[in-house]
Formats: structure tokens, sequence, C-alpha cells
């Protein structure tokens, strides 16, 4: 699974190993960093070659630095 930014730069990848049916983003960077909010392409590819392609727009809620 790679994760791409709406300017084509990788923002993740994800490598997936066992034989579940899916696999959980944590919404951060390859350096583990949060992401902003905006509208990612997620790239994924099958072991026997299926490509799948997902855009994914996500809203995130402003942090309550209050409380932090």
């Amino acid at each position: 699974v790679s994760i791409f930014n709406v300017s084509g730069s990788l923002v993740r990848r994800i490598d997936k190993d066992d034989p579940l049916t899916s696999v959980e983003w944590d919404l951060k960077n390859q350096n583990g960093i949060p992401i902003a909010g905006g509208v990612y392409i997620i790239h994924v590819e099958t072991p026997d070659g299926k490509i799948g392609i997902n855009k994914w727009f996500g809203a995130m809620r402003p942090p309550n630095l209050e409380n932090f």
C-alpha cells in the first residue's frame, strides 16, 4: 500500500505480510508525523499484480491546545 498526497509525493508506504484482509493507517507519514487534512491517493498492489486506486479525504479536527 502506497499513500500519496495530491501533488504525487509519497506520504507513507505500508507493507502487509499477513493473510488479513485489511491494514490500518495511523494517519501519520513515514516519519511518524500526523498528516494534514486533505485528499490522498491510496495505491494498493497485490502479490499477483492486481492494482486498486482509491481517493481518501480527511478533515482533521484542530487540536485543543488548552488540554494538550
